[in-house]
């Protein structure tokens, strides 16, 4: 039982590690960060409920995103320093799920926040 623990603490630690490794190569993963504390926030004073909950599921899957995206490129980075096509294709895909997620958040903040903060300003 106690090795058991020291591996799920020592699991928990790399992946402390795993953001301050993101935070400092990453400025996309910060900007990012920003933007799903923001529409996390919002929804949580603005909607109730299974939308408070979509608004913030879609706001962090886009930061999951970005994790997996510096993840590949970092190893895409170290297996090759010199160009290679299907090392671009790798970067440019994860780059372009990041770019998805985020659109489509986007859209779905929008549709779910927009008409409530109306309401809530009383326009």
């Amino acid at each position: 039982m106690k090795r058991m623990l020291k591996g799920i603490v020592r699991g928990i630690g790399y992946a402390l590690e795993g953001y301050k490794a993101a935070f400092l190569t990453d400025k996309h993963f910060m900007i990012n960060l920003l933007l799903s504390l923001a529409g996390t926030s919002a929804s949580l004073l603005l909607l109730e409920g299974l939308e408070a909950l979509v608004v913030s599921f879609i706001n962090y899957l886009v930061l999951v995103l970005e994790l997996v995206n510096t993840a590949i490129e970092s190893a895409v980075d170290t297996a090759t320093t010199e160009f290679h096509p299907s090392a671009k294709v790798a970067k440019d895909v994860s780059a372009a799920a990041v770019l998805t997620a985020g659109l489509f958040a986007l859209v779905v903040d929008i549709m779910f926040l927009i008409p409530k903060l109306m309401e809530f300003l009383r326009f």
